[in-house]
This record gives C-alpha cells, structure tokens and sequence, in this order.
C-alpha cells in the first residue's frame, strides 16, 4: 500500500519519529520486501526531512522565546 504524502503531514512529530523508526527496523532486518522497498526508502527520507525541518522550526523558536527574555530583563 503506498503511503500518501498527506497522510503523513498530518502526523504528529512523535508519529513520524515512531513511523520512521518501524521503517529503519524493517530495513535493519532485511523484512521488506524488494517491492516495497524503494517505497519505504523514500518515505523514510521524506519523514527525515520532515522532522529535520521541524527541529529546525522548534530551535528558532525557542531560540527566539530566550532572546525575548535576555532582552527584557535588561529593560527593567
């Protein structure tokens, strides 16, 4: 069954994680079959790409949160 990219932006981070990790295990254990296998490699780079982004969106943001802190504390 192929995996719809919609299906998986409406994933939680936590699912992604837990997708890609089943789809790691697979591969780790020689378990997919050859005709899947092209299939689950692009989804796990797809999903890889996906949680590096949001890691990325959750840096700057938090990032940005301490900078707002810094910056109003000397303002008192």
């Amino acid at each position: 069954m192929a995996e719809n990219t919609d299906d998986i932006s409406n994933l939680t981070y936590e699912q992604k994680v837990e997708k890609l990790d089943g789809i790691l295990t697979r591969l780790d254990n020689s378990e997919t079959p050859i005709d899947k296998l092209a299939e689950d490699v692009k989804l796990g780079a797809k999903l890889i790409k996906d949680l590096d982004k949001k890691l990325k969106q959750v840096e700057t943001e938090v990032r940005d949160a301490f900078k707002e802190l810094e910056d109003g504390s000397g303002a008192e």
